[in-house]
């Protein structure tokens, strides 16, 4: 989990304006992941530069909206997230074809 919320918060620093983004916090928290923490970041940001633009602004405008979320709503979602992860592969997949189907019928 921390991988992947280090990996968003790399993402966004990175592709947020200048004008937008504290380059003092990356640095001083860079140094707080493991090579492999570092690696999957860059790694990702480098997926999010291949995508369409209008797929990145997606992106980081979902970001926007994590960070501006109280840290108990974002705690929710990370337990959730967590059990999510957790479960038997068969069951995933049901979820994510509800997901799809009810996006389908909105």
């Amino acid at each position: 989990m921390r991988r992947i919320l280090a990996s968003a918060a790399l993402l966004c620093v990175l592709a947020a304006p200048a004008s937008a983004v504290e380059l003092w916090q990356l640095a001083e928290n860079w140094q707080e992941y493991s090579p492999g923490e570092r690696y999957e970041a860059l790694r990702n940001y480098e997926r999010h530069r291949e995508k369409p633009k209008k797929n990145q602004r997606e992106v980081e405008r979902q970001y926007q909206r994590w960070q501006k979320m109280p840290e108990g709503e974002r705690e929710r979602i990370r337990q959730n997230y967590e059990r999510y992860k957790n479960l038997p592969p068969e069951e995933r997949s049901r979820l994510r074809k509800e997901e799809r189907d009810s996006k389908r019928n909105r």
